[in-house]
This record gives structure tokens, C-alpha cells and sequence, in this order.
């Protein structure tokens, strides 16, 4: 009763590791044990190809020169805007000796008044849209800068792990001058 209790747990156990590893132990497949290391070179490379690819989709999104011109003419349309503004205000509320200076101080006012009202009309969205966008586009810069830093990290471990690693090589030999053949074993810290 004991062997048959023993042959079930350890074929249970044989079962569990078979579907708990990536690749079944039944798959024979020169990939899967042969080529590990390249598997690992493959698998470093996919990685720092998809860093770049989101470093790259990223940078595109990041540029924001003309954010920059939209919020100097925005602004400049605003300031102007507010320019005829006060200057109407200050006619409006000037002050003359006689009352046609003060009717012709009026009306320079009105006019001012009336023609700031396209500068903002025109300004204030350009300003408002522009400073939006270049929000956003810092924001696409951030997250490009960290996607670096986590590439720059990445790297880094990878050359720590490399220097950190015992490497194995065994080198065949063949010596044709006293007709022997070998291996040499090369063992790097």
C-alpha cells in the first residue's frame, strides 16, 4: 500500500511541475533547452527594443514649439486686447476742459472699448487651447524621460547581472599535429 501511495504523490508531483514550468516536459523542441542563453540574449533585446519603440512613439508626442508660438500669439492678442481696454477705460474717465474734449474723450474710449473686444475675442482661445496642449505635450516629455530612466536602469542591471553572472564555456579542441582532439573549459567570474 505504501508503493502505491508513494507512485501516486510522486506522479502528482511529476504532473504539477509538467504544467506549473512554461514549456511541458514532454516538448522536445531544440529551443526550449539548448538555446537558453540565446533565449535570454533575444529576450534582452525585445526589451530594449520596446523601451526605444515607447521612447520613440513618446518623443513624437512631446514636441512643443508650436504651443510655444500659439501662447506668444494668444498672449500677445490678450495683451493687446487689454492695451485698448485700459486705454479706452482711461478716456472714458478723462477728464477735459470743455465738454467737447469730453464727448471726443468719450468716444476715443467707445472706440478703444470696441476694439479690444476682437483681441479677446480671438486671443483668449488661441491663449486658452495652446497652454492645454502644451500641457499635454510636457506631460508626453515626463513620461518619455521616465521610459529613459527605466531603459537606463534596465541597462544597467543587465550589465550587472553580466558581471555578476559565472559563465561556463567549454571550447573543443582539435590537435591535428599529434592527432588528438579535446576540450578546454573556461570558467568566467
Amino acid at each position: 500500500m505504501n508503493k502505491k501511495f508513494f507512485f501516486l504523490v510522486l506522479l502528482m508531483a511529476f504532473i504539477s511541475f509538467a504544467q506549473a514550468n512554461e514549456t511541458s516536459v514532454w516538448d522536445v523542441s531544440p529551443n526550449t533547452s539548448m538555446s537558453s542563453e540565446f533565449g535570454k540574449k533575444q529576450e534582452a533585446l525585445d526589451s530594449v527594443k520596446i523601451y526605444n519603440d515607447l521612447i520613440a512613439l513618446e518623443d513624437k508626442e512631446s514636441s512643443c514649439a508650436w504651443d510655444v508660438v500659439g501662447i506668444v500669439v494668444g498672449g500677445s492678442f490678450v495683451g493687446a486686447g487689454s492695451f485698448f481696454l485700459a486705454s479706452g477705460i482711461y478716456y472714458i474717465n478723462k477728464k477735459g476742459n470743455d465738454e467737447w474734449g469730453d464727448v471726443g474723450s468719450s468716444l476715443a474710449g467707445g472706440l478703444m472699448m470696441l476694439i479690444a473686444v476682437p483681441f479677446y475675442i480671438a486671443g483668449i482661445p488661441i491663449l486658452v487651447n495652446n497652454i492645454g496642449d502644451y500641457r499635454t505635450h510636457k506631460k508626453h516629455a515626463a513620461k518619455r524621460d521616465e521610459y529613459q530612466e527605466a531603459l537606463d536602469r534596465y541597462k544597467l542591471r543587465q550589465q550587472q547581472e553580466e558581471r555578476h553572472s559565472v559563465q561556463l564555456m567549454v571550447i573543443p579542441t582539435v590537435n591535428l599535429a599529434k592527432a588528438s582532439f579535446g576540450a578546454n573549459a573556461i570558467l568566467l567570474f
